[in-house]
């Protein structure tokens, strides 16, 4: 099953005989003007140069490997840090596309050489994006699990869809030679991060990860792989097949996609359930709920045929039957079984609030005016010069009083006690250090201040 393929690596010289027909393009030996379907040598010749790249692009080597191994290990990362972009950036360094267009225009032409190179890269790069995943996450001492790994768990028919048209926009701009196309290809058909879901969920034992992301990534590629052949069919690209083989080859490739669906839509349905069933709790929370009252958090979920909700709201008052009035109501509209477990909390009214403002900046207050009588006094006593019973404080008024014998302290210690005083009451300003006179009755009322 080679095609006259010039200058493709690894494709035959023979020309195509599919279905007792020649070739739609001219074989060895072969004029233009002999084709039967008058197809020109400008067109043999440029999709000989496409068939070229694409088989370029289909082998497994070091740029290949080195390109997955990085683009694994971006995507892991992000998909780790729950980074968009980042997951983005590790979509556009991979080579995975490659193969993938591989396979699609393989099954185009019927070349059984392209498929089988362009399976083994694949492969070769599948492995390769797990293993490293897996060796990042064993690693790593974050393993939770965030919004950007949950996403590539459950996919529907709508990621079917857009691997669709992304194959036919991808064919299309490898036809065209727009690799600006091909970014915008690479970011909507995402191969890479289901991969590292893939790793994360066997190194973390979720395999229920692990096979979601799987189902994602099986449709991603053979969707693009067969939007790719019908692209590559339509523009007469491989052998011109009879009716019966064209249809054998298009009722392949529905009945394929066809069985992928049905656990497409199993998923999309158990979506649109689970988003009807929020929309009716939610409804019905707000309608039982004062208007000051207010949800702080609501998860809704599916277990099986039930609902679950859980959640925690906001209340002036507390309301006893809250829980059973709300399972009572979404039963009623879904039809369905609902287990209710809200938590009701106490919010706070504007006056206490701001009661507790006063009070938080009340403590912080004193707690500083604290601090500040402590710095006062070490730097009071800093030296010894002044005992520090002798230094009375009361941090309420911001007074600080510094007893003093001026007779028994001698003119120089008076004077460096003068100048550590003018020190500390320079450092703060806000407080009043003043001398004090020591005296035999001024002792006991001196100590009821120290006592505060």
């Amino acid at each position: 099953m080679a095609g006259n393929h010039p200058g493709v690596p690894g494709l035959g010289d023979a020309p195509f005989n599919a279905g007792g027909r020649r070739s739609a393009r001219p074989g060895p030996g072969r004029e233009t003007g002999d084709d039967e379907n008058g197809v020109g040598e400008d067109d043999v010749h440029g999709r000989a140069l496409i068939l070229a790249s694409v088989a370029r692009d289909a082998r497994l080597n070091q740029k290949f490997l080195l390109l997955i191994t990085l683009s694994a290990a971006i995507a892991t990362l992000g998909l780790l840090q729950g980074s968009a972009a980042v997951v983005i950036g590790a979509m556009l360094v991979s080579p995975l596309l490659g193969p993938i267009m591989g396979v699609g225009f393989g099954l185009a032409t019927l070349e059984s050489n392209l498929i089988k190179r362009s399976l083994i890269t694949m492969a070769a790069g599948m492995a390769v994006a797990v293993l490293v995943a897996m060796l990042i996450i064993w690693l790593s001492p974050i393993n939770d699990v965030t919004p950007e790994l949950r996403a590539r768990t459950q996919p529907t028919l709508l990621d079917l869809g857009v691997a669709v048209v992304g194959g036919i926009a991808g064919v299309y701009a490898i036809m065209r030679k727009l690799s600006g196309v091909m970014v915008g290809v690479a970011i909507a058909t995402a191969l890479v991060p289901p991969l590292s879901t893939i790793g994360f969920g066997l190194a973390t034992g979720r395999f229920d990860f692990a096979l979601g992301s799987a189902l994602l990534f099986l449709t991603n590629t053979l969707a693009i792989a067969f939007a790719a052949t019908i692209v590559a069919r339509v523009n007469r690209f491989g052998p011109s097949l009879t009716a019966q083989h064209t249809m054998m080859q298009v009722a392949g490739i529905v009945v394929t996609l066809g069985i992928l669906s049905i656990p497409l839509a199993l998923s999309l349905n158990a979506i649109v359930r689970e988003i009807g069933a929020r929309n009716a709790v939610q409804t019905e929370l707000d309608r039982l709920l004062d208007p000051s009252d207010r949800v702080d958090s609501l998860n809704v979920r599916m277990d099986g045929e039930d609902v679950s909700v859980d959640g925690v709201v906001l209340v002036d008052q507390y309301a006893a039957q809250l829980n059973p009035d709300l399972a009572r109501q979404v039963q009623r509209k879904l039809k369905r079984s609902v287990r209710v477990n809200i938590v009701q909390l106490r919010q706070q009214t504007n006056a206490a609030a701001q009661v507790e403002e006063q009070l938080n900046r009340r403590v912080t207050t004193l707690e500083q005016r604290e601090g500040d009588s402590r710095d006062i006094i070490a730097g009071l006593t800093v030296g010894e010069l002044v005992p520090r019973e002798r230094v009375l404080v009361d941090a309420q008024a911001r007074r600080v009083v510094v007893q003093r014998d001026r007779e028994a302290e001698g003119e120089q210690v008076a004077a460096a006690i003068d100048r550590i005083m003018s020190s500390v009451q320079a450092n703060y300003p806000q407080w009043l250090i003043q001398n004090g006179v020591l005296t035999v009755a001024e002792a006991p009322a001196a100590e009821a201040p120290a006592a505060e």
